[in-house]
């Protein structure tokens, strides 16, 4: 059995805690610019007062998190609150069911699944709190460890802080760059003048390369040894472009962060351009979707190295479902820059390369709303 027998749970309240919090400075992405982090956290309490606490992707467009903290009120709440699940995954199937004439009618299959996810994580954070269990346990895991590389955001300063990381224990690392190819080439010849060669080092370009042009020059990265490149193409581009760019690259391609539905992961999984998958539980799927899809990813040979960009609730569900996923050779992306939504809840502690749950239940994590406060929004 995929997912873990769980006592029935009824739901009390279901309460979106939307989240702004300001950046130093302006940050210029591929997608728009960034002037403040903001984040979607949910909290699910049932009729004995417990409570467990999701996240919802929401990081685009920078209004994503009152958009979707309005779904997880109106829409998923009413459609939720009052009733009887024999469990989580029964419950992420109700939401899914109950949307998906208005997903439909809307157009707006993300935000939903988004939505949705958070809802998710918060419910099995509240069955393994119950249950007395750390979630990664619940869910069947053997081993608390949970390799983690250094993942640069586009507003970091990327020499000092490849070296902050390499000096706080990561071991394997990922750059982002965007432009021609001799942009990239200086990226990475950087970034592995800082690490060294034996660290595994990684380049991400969110989709920004026009296939031919990729096919033509992606050999001239060759001499970086990069563990994969990451969205090289946009997540539309024809299959046919990301086989004939597969076929050319001297290092696998990784992508799936874009990726929405069950369909569309059967599709990639089918193909064999991606040879690193990298689902976001917080935009589709949450634990009920993400621990089957992870464990099909491993037993279909691909390495699993799922995407966060996150709080603390969605980094802690991303690790305990990796935990929990049998990966091997897996590991998982945690942003070293500056996340208030994170940071203000949960410290960084490495231990060679690797962050380590604990036994406490659920997602381990204490959230201080007092904390939060200062950041939080009305909607």
């Amino acid at each position: 059995m995929t997912l873990p027998a769980v006592a029935p749970l009824r739901l009390a309240s279901l309460e979106p805690v939307a989240l702004e919090m300001p950046l130093d400075r302006a940050v210029v992405t591929p997608f728009a610019t960034v002037r403040n982090v903001v984040a979607l956290f949910v909290r699910a309490r049932d009729e004995d007062g417990a409570e467990g606490w999701g996240e919802a992707w929401c990081n685009f467009p920078r209004f994503g998190h009152r958009h979707r903290a309005r779904i997880v009120a109106e829409v998923l709440a009413p459609a939720l609150v009052g009733r009887a699940f024999d469990s989580p995954a029964d419950a992420w199937l109700r939401a899914d069911e109950a949307t998906r004439a208005l997903r439909l009618q809307s157009g707006e299959p993300g935000p939903f699944a988004a939505a949705i996810a958070g809802v998710d994580i918060a419910l099995w954070d509240l069955a393994a709190r119950n249950a007395g269990l750390p979630l990664w346990r619940m869910l069947g895991g053997k081993d608390p460890r949970v390799p983690v590389y250094a993942s640069l955001a586009r507003a970091d300063d990327p020499r000092p802080t490849l070296e902050r990381a390499l000096a706080e224990g990561f071991r394997a690392f990922k750059v982002r760059s965007t432009g021609a190819i001799g942009d990239h080439l200086a990226a990475v010849r950087m970034a592995r003048a800082v690490v060294g060669e034996e660290p595994e080092l990684a380049l991400d370009v969110n989709g920004t390369w026009e296939p031919e042009a990729a096919i033509a020059t992606i050999d001239e990265l060759a001499p970086a040894r990069l563990a994969w490149v990451e969205e090289p193409l946009a997540v539309d581009a024809p299959d046919a472009a990301w086989r004939r760019l597969a076929q050319a690259a001297p290092m696998p391609l990784a992508g799936g962060e874009n990726l929405i539905g069950a369909d569309a992961f059967d599709a990639a999984l089918a193909s064999p351009a991606l040879r690193v998958l990298q689902p976001d539980l917080t935009k589709w799927g949450g634990i009920s979707g993400g621990l089957p899809l992870a464990r099909r990813i491993v037993a279909s040979g691909r390495r699993l190295a799922p995407h966060v960009f996150a709080g603390a609730p969605g980094l802690l569900a991303a690790a305990h479902l990796f935990a929990a996923g049998g990966s091997s050779d897996g590991i998982l992306e945690y942003g070293v820059g500056r996340h208030p939504a994170r940071d203000a809840l949960l410290a960084r502690e490495l231990r060679d390369g690797a962050i380590v749950l604990g036994e406490a239940p659920g997602l381990g994590l204490p959230v201080d709303t007092d904390a939060l406060a200062p950041y939080r929004v009305a909607l």
